[in-house]
């Protein structure tokens, strides 16, 4: 059994929602193997029986965990229900220190509920989001927050997001590389929208433009084209708005025929310890990428160190509308 620790410590292993991906546990089992031969430890969180009966043996850590969230479910009310599904264990795993990051291919929504409801928001967020680093050419990643959240984020939530991916951007944290560098020393922050315009887009989005205009680094609103000729080194947008983008560029990838086998998920900011959020039909490689990027985000301290940027920075960027 892993020795307690502090919740976010390096020294703690990546526990693994063995329950959460389309082909589970099949894909988790085989990560997890692949992890313990090149010396990260880990821990699969799921239903004993099948993660035994897929293969892994004695030396993996396992947690059984009899429940699992589906897609199909409803989020919020499947966790009440089961509070031994397997991604809300995995989370009260994190919160208690017998794991220093997660990493689950299951329903975002799940996955946010178990680490609202077992480990909670860092000091000043309103809500969490998923960031996702895209692959624009001639930089190490655009960071795309929110990613697939908050689907009707308002105001003050992208305000939120824009203070976390300032924090993800400048830190050089998350699912990228360790060697990876923001482009200047204040990241160029741009507002996902329908055209460059001050007024365009929804209420919401116009909102957000006005209280992110006292923001150092603020380049306006910026268009696709604009995110993928990397004109701004963190975009915001809503969730609903940002996973559109992110799963068109994704799908624009496979279609040209790149491996995205390595993807190491998105990195979930605004909660107490790092989790990475992996693509339901992730297939063992994809997760192994993801288990060193939870990794190295609990070894960077990033869960710390944004919390520590939202609170330095919150009086720099105008409060906008609570929503």
């Amino acid at each position: 059994m892993a020795a307690v620790t502090e919740p976010g410590s390096a020294e703690a292993p990546v526990a693994i929602d063995a329950m959460g991906s389309d082909g589970a546990p099949a894909p988790e089992v085989a990560a997890a193997l692949a992890c313990r031969a090149r010396g990260q430890a880990v821990t699969l969180v799921g239903e004993r029986e099948a993660l035994t009966g897929a293969g892994a043996p004695p030396p993996i850590d396992v947690v059984d965990a009899p429940h699992r969230v589906s897609m199909a479910d409803e989020p919020a009310m499947a966790l009440r229900r089961s509070p031994q599904a397997s991604v809300r264990v995995a989370a009260r795993l994190v919160a208690h220190g017998r794991a220093g990051a997660l990493v689950s291919a299951g329903s975002t929504g799940a996955i946010i509920g178990a680490a609202l409801l077992e480990l909670g928001r860092v000091p000043g967020v309103r809500r969490p989001a998923v960031s996702a680093r895209l692959p624009v050419p001639g930089t190490d990643g655009v960071i795309l927050i929110d990613a697939g959240g908050t689907p009707d984020a308002g105001v003050a939530a992208m305000v939120g997001f824009a203070r976390m991916g300032v924090a993800l951007a400048a830190g050089d944290d998350g699912p990228v590389p360790p060697d990876a560098r923001s482009p200047g020393p204040v990241p160029r922050v741009g507002l996902l929208n329908v055209g460059a315009e001050p007024g365009r887009g929804n209420r919401a989005v116009r909102g957000a433009h006005v209280a992110l205009a006292h923001m150092e680094g603020f380049i306006g609103n910026v268009e696709p084209a604009d995110v993928l000729a990397g004109v701004a080194d963190v975009v915001v947008a809503d969730a609903f708005t940002g996973n559109v983008l992110l799963k068109t560029i994704e799908a624009m990838a496979t279609a040209a025929g790149l491996d995205r086998h390595g993807d190491a998920g998105a990195l979930l900011l605004g909660v107490r310890a790092p989790i990475v959020v992996a693509h339901g039909s992730a297939e063992a490689a994809t997760l192994e990428a993801a288990v060193g990027a939870a990794a190295h985000a609990a070894a960077s301290g990033v869960s710390a160190r944004v919390a520590d940027r939202v609170a330095s920075r919150a009086q720099t960027v105008g409060s906008g509308t609570p929503r």
